[in-house]
């Protein structure tokens, strides 16, 4: 019976009892054309909302505003110049996830972190209306809107302020892990995509053009903190989707997190997923809390190994740097980061051991 239950509860979250017999296509004007014929149709047939609908928003801040964000329009370039927008240095673009939004704590404590180690560009993007959705689909349908604007925006920017692309760093949590991928698709040579442990349902089996992959910047690097299945109560997953692929403890349970009964799920789609950073989502949210501790100079140092499998891992095999070892987080190179890799952190602030 509890099984049952645990699969209904699944069930309802991503909608698998509903969807579209017939392919069908909505076009917006300046982001062009959404179809959900193959292999878009791993939203079980919903279409993308228009950006009127989802209203996403941009939100600059430098150390000339550290707090009080400056509002860019993709679409009006005197947003930029009015504001303290610096082409000549690195920008980086914060992106949440489901039931999230732009004023996360999580998302203000990532973007002080960045603003105190680097004099950098911060755009917080609040997609809030598109993720704030009960039917978990729709919100999965709306990332390749979302992904295709800030698609404009980087546009806009490089062409005002001739901001190389391989300037830019999108770092995207869960479905904004592949937000970032759709962005990336759709301007190419862009720097750098972090994936804080991205969303499983709906994407882990599917092709590689639905979600992100090492195509989609130069440099791809993917944190995975929750891949259990979702019967387990996991919304990440396992599957390699970069250059470089992290799974601290194994990349599922992590210390310090339990996770409850199944009833619990209900809950999640309908209030904030930071309010459960405790219970079932605490091992979701932890790929942030790993990577916003390795953004400070002074701050830790994530040492991985190399390693093929969590089984491997688990069996003590995967200690020595052998071909290479790499840091994982916001230390990642290019040049030293490629495959797997495997590491131990603790329970609690800030992490590292």
């Amino acid at each position: 019976m509890a099984i049952c239950l645990r699969l209904l509860s699944v069930s309802t979250l991503l909608g698998l009892t509903t969807g579209f017999l017939f392919t069908r296509q909505v076009c917006y004007e300046h982001i062009g054309c959404f179809s959900n014929a193959s292999p878009f149709n791993n939203a079980k047939g919903y279409l993308p909302e228009t950006s009127e609908h989802i209203q996403p928003k941009f939100m600059l801040f430098t150390r000339h505003n550290p707090t009080h964000a400056h509002l860019l329009d993709p679409y009006h370039s005197s947003t930029v110049t009015n504001g303290h927008f610096d082409g000549d240095r690195d920008t980086k673009l914060i992106i949440h996830g489901f039931q999230d939004n732009g004023h996360s704590t999580w998302m203000h404590d990532m973007t002080k972190a960045f603003l105190d180690a680097e004099h950098v560009n911060v755009i917080v993007v609040d997609w809030s209306l598109g993720a704030d959705n009960i039917n978990y689909i729709q919100a999965a349908a709306n990332t390749r809107v979302v992904g295709a604007t800030i698609a404009k925006l980087l546009e806009m920017l490089h062409h005002a302020t001739r901001l190389p692309y391989s300037k830019v760093h999108l770092i995207g949590h869960s479905l904004g892990s592949h937000i970032a991928g759709y962005a990336g698709r759709r301007v190419h040579g862009i720097g750098r995509i972090t994936g804080l442990d991205p969303a499983g349902p709906l994407f882990e089996n599917f092709d590689a053009e639905v979600r992100l992959d090492p195509t989609d910047a130069t440099f791809v690097d993917v944190i995975h903190t929750d891949s259990d299945s979702l019967l387990e109560l996991g919304f990440g997953l396992e599957k390699a989707l970069g250059h470089a692929d992290f799974y601290p403890n194994g990349g599922e349970k992590q210390p310090g997190c339990t996770k409850e009964a199944s009833h619990h799920l209900f809950n999640l789609i309908t209030l904030q997923i930071e309010q459960f950073t405790g219970t079932i989502a605490c091992s979701h949210m932890r790929a942030i809390d790993l990577f916003t501790a390795s953004i400070p100079s002074a701050g830790c140092s994530f040492t991985a190994y190399p390693c093929n499998s969590k089984a491997d891992f688990d069996a003590g095999r995967c200690h020595s740097c052998g071909h290479g070892c790499s840091e994982m987080g916001n230390r990642a190179s290019v040049h030293t980061a490629h495959g797997k890799f495997y590491l131990s952190t603790t329970g609690h602030q800030p992490f590292c051991q």
